[in-house]
């Protein structure tokens, strides 16, 4: 599948949405976005930012007294450790304990940091995400998949990363990189279908 001629140009590092080519063979990663929450010369680490999983969060979260009442989606953050878990939260103000991926976005990784954010976030059962697993790439791995045109580059914004529906974020972040790039929406998953 060719892709536009600017695309070759782009870079891509913290805070990049990885969009997945449609024609990208590996079934974890079909139609995602992934939010690159980390990338330097040891690897790339990122998570799959609209795939939820079949989990109850009240059932999974009831030992977690400050988690009780929490009842949205749980997320698969990727393939790799999918028994860690990971947080994302938004926040118009800076929160210290947790790293800020892009403006206003911010990733958590552990429970102490969560009791400490968690009330400080403003409705937070809409402004935190949990995610199962991560994704993650060896030194120069992503670079080859990059090279292959397995994924799109984009800016990550707090309102792909916290839209509502997860199955409309591939869509609108395609979208969001031009009318050039508006045929892949219709491309067929599997490209023997065409």
């Amino acid at each position: 599948m060719e892709f536009p001629d600017d695309f070759t140009n782009k870079k891509y590092g913290k805070g990049s949405l990885l969009v997945a080519n449609p024609v990208l063979p590996d079934p974890n990663f079909s139609r995602t976005v992934v939010l690159l929450c980390n990338h330097d010369e040891q690897g790339s680490f990122g998570l799959v930012i609209n795939r939820t999983a079949k989990l109850n969060a009240s059932e999974m979260f009831s030992h977690i007294d400050i988690l009780k009442a929490y009842n949205e989606k749980v997320y698969i953050g990727g393939p790799v450790s999918q028994s860690t878990v990971f947080f994302l939260c938004r926040s118009s103000r800076k929160v210290k304990e947790v790293d800020e991926i892009c403006a206003g976005v911010y990733l958590g990784s552990n429970l102490e940091t969560l009791e400490t954010v968690y009330p400080a976030i403003e409705n937070p059962e809409q402004n935190i995400r949990f995610y199962l697993g991560y994704s993650g790439w060896s030194g120069g791995q992503l670079a080859g998949e990059m090279e292959q045109k397995s994924w799109l580059i984009q800016n990550a914004e707090e309102r792909f990363v916290f839209l509502d529906q997860e199955k409309l974020v591939w869509p609108e972040v395609v979208n969001s990189l031009g009318e050039k790039y508006q045929y892949l929406i219709k491309a067929p998953v599997n490209p023997q279908w065409n």
